[in-house]
This record gives structure tokens, sequence and C-alpha cells, in this order.
């Protein structure tokens, strides 16, 4: 699972810290020792929760975000192609190329591939889209310049295909 920034880290407990000195001051009228110690004892629990808290809002948003596709996913995944994209611009993302495709039809994913050891893009990818859009995309962007390059998109095959 993917640490939290460190920004939400810093903002989670500057907000403990806060809290505990408004309820610091709410119960204790002149600052004493124990009113420091309450600060004290908040921002030492902002700095040690911050991290749990982080990765807990994280995750929850990791998890809303993802939802969504998949649910789209699966409605339409019965009536949906994956074409295989060659020649990209070693330079492109996925959105410059969902917007691309996204002409000729809804697509449901774009997928880069990249070299696992350096990280770097490899230049083709995929796309999963509906069928009919498929169908078009394929024949208007097969062999179309995009962004310096000659796209080549074909339909793609599984390896369990007997092609």
């Amino acid at each position: 699972m993917n640490q939290a920034s460190s920004a939400l880290r810093i903002l989670i407990a500057a907000v403990v810290a806060v809290i505990f000195t408004i309820i610091a001051q709410l119960f204790l009228n002149d600052p004493t020792s124990l009113q420091v110690s309450l600060i004290a004892l908040g921002t030492f629990l902002g700095g040690v929760l911050s991290p749990s808290l982080a990765d807990i809002v994280a995750t929850k948003r990791a998890t809303h975000k993802a939802r969504a596709p998949r649910a789209t996913k699966r409605t339409q995944s019965e009536n949906a192609k994956t074409l295989y994209v060659g020649n990209l611009p070693f330079k492109t993302d996925e959105s410059a190329v969902e917007e691309l495709f996204g002409r000729y039809g809804q697509v449901q994913a774009v997928r880069l591939v990249k070299d696992r050891r350096t990280g770097r893009k490899k230049g083709y990818g995929f796309v999963e889209m509906d069928d009919v859009g498929a169908d078009v995309a394929l024949a208007k962007l097969n062999d179309s310049d995009f962004e310096g390059r000659t796209l080549k998109v074909r339909a793609a095959h599984s390896e369990g295909d007997d092609e």
C-alpha cells in the first residue's frame, strides 16, 4: 500500500495539535505547566497518529476513486474490445491517449507498458473501449500521426487466442 503524502501527514499533525490547544484553553484559565503539558501531549499525539490517520484518509480516497471505474467496467466489459497501440511517443501519458481514443467512443481503460527495471515507457500500450468505438478508432487511428509518430493500432489478442 502506498504511504500518504508528507503534506497530508503534516496537516493532520497540525490539526491534532490545534484541537488539543483549544481544549487546553477552554478548561484552563491561566497558563500553567499543565496547559503546556497538554499542548505538548497534543503535538506528540499528532505526530504519532498522523501517519495512521493519513494512511486511512489516503486509502479511503483511493478506494473511492477505484470503485467508480470498476463499476462501469463491469457493466461495459461484455461489449468492450482491447486495442494494441504501437509506436507511441515515449513522452505521452495515459490521459493524452485516452483523449485521442475518446473521440471515437467510450474509453474504459488505458495502460501504457513500462520497462520494469527502468520505469520508462516502451512506446506501446493497450486501450480498452466499447465495441463500436474500438472499430472506428482502429480504422481512423491506424497509420495516423500522433505527436510526431505514426501509430500502429491493432485488435489485441490474449495469450489464449488461437490466431
